[in-house]
């Protein structure tokens, strides 16, 4: 397992553990969160201020919510993950149920960017893997 993929599995762990000074500690100064195009408002988050924001708010809505990792792929400095996100509404109870790709660019040792994707094509074609099998 390569250094890419060691930093994407451990901020997904301590996002899952809503651990967010931990995940911060993972992360680059410059770190761009930027959620799927299809979400109803997507947020990109810049800097570390933003993302504590950014994770902070997620944890105001939301009493539950994880990663079930259905497939990692490293390549070099990115890293693919097709995972289905589940969530509880912290007031509503609302369940939600879906899977998203995430494409993670690790530099230096530290998560620089996350990019949310619905099509997992393009999201391989992000993380450098759309011509190769997996």
């Amino acid at each position: 397992m390569g250094e890419s993929l060691k930093i994407a599995k451990a901020w997904v762990e301590a996002c899952d553990q809503g651990e967010i000074e931990a995940a911060l500690e993972l992360c680059d100064p410059r770190v761009e969160l930027v959620e799927a195009q299809e979400l109803p408002g997507p947020v990109t988050a810049t800097g570390i201020d933003a993302v504590r924001r950014y994770l902070e708010r997620f944890q105001k809505h939301w009493s539950e919510g994880h990663w079930e990792a259905e497939e990692f792929r490293e390549a070099g400095d990115k890293v693919f993950l097709r995972a289905r996100l589940r969530l509880v509404g912290r007031h509503s109870g609302i369940e939600v149920d879906r899977q998203w790709i995430y494409v993670f660019t690790v530099r230096d040792g530290k998560l620089l960017r996350q990019v949310g994707f619905d099509d997992e094509a393009e999201g391989l074609g992000a993380a450098g893997l759309a011509d190769r099998p997996t």
